[in-house]
């Protein structure tokens, strides 16, 4: 039996036919099935669907200037929400949406239910930098605990290793230094707990000035500090970015060592660009769970839903489910 992905188009910054093509393109790539869930005006511009993709009507979209709880009050007929309620129901395997944030894990959140032993779910996502890593929470939780701390390094080390295919995940904490006295409380017991974690691969605190060098592949933090690490990290790529083209142009000799080293630089450009990897899964929901970047385009988005397949045939949540069981009985 192929996966099943409710796919929700609406609420990007990108046209809802834009999004479409792109979750199509990934049934192609994926052998997935595609519900697009979005409005009747939507349905119709889209005309005849491929096989293997239907559409779910919605009845209004909620946009990213909304509160998050609108999803379960004035707009509970909305295109996320009808989405999640597809996946609650058994209809789809796993949900994908460039929308309101806030929105779609509030909707999961409370819809799908978090697994068993897990007080928080983490919105994760791989930087691709150097060497790609992961970094949780970005952004589902702005406070946290060191117990919520360490759940979450459990769970992006669960993540790494069955869906990235990282073999025993180097786990680091994100502080000010690599003391282990370094940072504020939080971080400080957080140091703690994780150097006594038998089940996680933790090499200790991580500064910022090593982030982008491969310290680790799974960076923890609150999501509060992962929000602005990771818009620092894409500021920082635009502007490089965009700096090497004008680097490249202007005055022939300008143009002409651009030419020599066009292989190069497009390469590092790959390398920084977030549509590689589409979106970033809410770790800790009973059901995968993907947030694609609220700018993606039609490669971007055929990305996120790529990613979703392979989270949900990846058995990840099985194994977290396992894991927090186990943690369960060892405390007990």
């Amino acid at each position: 039996m192929s996966i099943r992905i409710a796919v929700d188009i609406m609420g990007g910054d990108n046209p809802p036919e834009t999004l479409a093509a792109g979750a199509i393109r990934a049934a192609a790539d994926t052998g997935a099935e595609i519900i697009l869930c979005g409005t009747e005006r939507v349905k119709e511009k889209l005309g005849a669907l491929p096989k293997g993709v239907s559409f779910a009507v919605a009845e209004s979209v909620v946009e990213m200037t909304d509160e998050p709880s609108v999803v379960n009050n004035t707009k509970k007929d909305s295109s996320v929400a009808a989405a999640v309620e597809l996946c609650r129901d058994g209809k789809a395997d796993a949900v994908v949406s460039c929308g309101n944030t806030g929105a779609l894990f509030t909707s999961a959140s409370l819809t799908l239910r978090r697994i068993k032993g897990v007080r928080r779910a983490a919105l994760a996502t791989v930087v691709p930098l150097e060497k790609p890593f992961i970094l949780l929470d970005c952004g589902a939780n702005t406070d946290a605990t060191p117990d919520i701390l360490a759940l979450y390094a459990r769970m992006g080390t669960i993540y790494a290793e069955n869906v990235l295919g990282i073999e025993n995940p180097r786990v680091g904490l994100i502080n000010n230094g690599a003391e282990p006295h370094k940072g504020t409380p939080l971080y400080r017991e957080t140091y703690a707990l994780l150097s006594a974690e038998p089940h996680i691969n933790f090499t200790g605190n991580c500064e910022g000035k090593n982030v982008p060098f491969g310290c680790c592949d799974v960076l923890v933090c609150d999501g509060f500090t992962g929000n602005i690490v990771l818009k620092l990290i894409e500021g920082m790529a635009n502007f490089l970015s965009g700096t090497l083209k004008d680097l490249f142009a202007g005055s022939p000799a300008s143009v002409a060592a651009g030419a020599l080293t066009l292989g190069r630089t497009k390469k590092l450009k790959k390398q920084l660009d977030p549509a590689e990897y589409g979106g970033a899964p809410f770790l800790g929901l009973a059901k995968p769970v993907i947030k694609a970047h609220g700018g993606s385009d039609e490669y971007a988005f055929c990305s996120a839903v790529k990613q979703a397949a392979a989270y949900a045939q990846s058995g990840t949540i099985e194994k977290i489910a396992a894991a927090m069981a186990k943690k369960d009985t060892e405390e007990q």
